[in-house]
């Protein structure tokens, strides 16, 4: 039994970028435009899917982009290894580094540095 080829089902270089098959979707394009990103969704599965993928994209309003709150059970969670007190903490010691394991690492101040 031979192998069938499988295509690779990706986004090419030469795919038209997300922001233009949008602009394809809402009938945004100039015709010369419109008729070469027709031309290439004809023989690009990828792209022929993405469209209606980005047709439920909606872009945020300014000022309305503000990071997820952290979920509750993530929080408890992160609060129980590094304790209530969150200005410097060691997680590690760095001694499994020399004996061949993982290397330590350490917070500080919420931010992460090897050892």
């Amino acid at each position: 039994m031979k192998a069938s080829s499988v295509k690779s089902f990706s986004k090419k270089l030469a795919c038209p970028s997300s922001n233009l098959l949008l602009s394809f979707h809402y009938q945004a394009l100039a015709p010369e435009i419109n008729f070469l990103v027709k031309h290439h969704l004809a023989g690009c599965d990828f792209c022929y899917c993405e469209i209606p993928l980005l047709a439920f994209y909606t872009q945020p309003r300014k000022g309305e982009s503000r990071p997820p709150d952290l979920p509750i059970n993530l929080r408890v969670l992160a609060e129980s290894i590094l304790g209530q007190d969150k200005s410097a903490k060691v997680v590690g010691d760095g001694s499994a580094g020399a004996s061949g394991g993982h290397k330590g690492f350490t917070v500080l101040m919420g931010k992460c540095s090897m050892e």
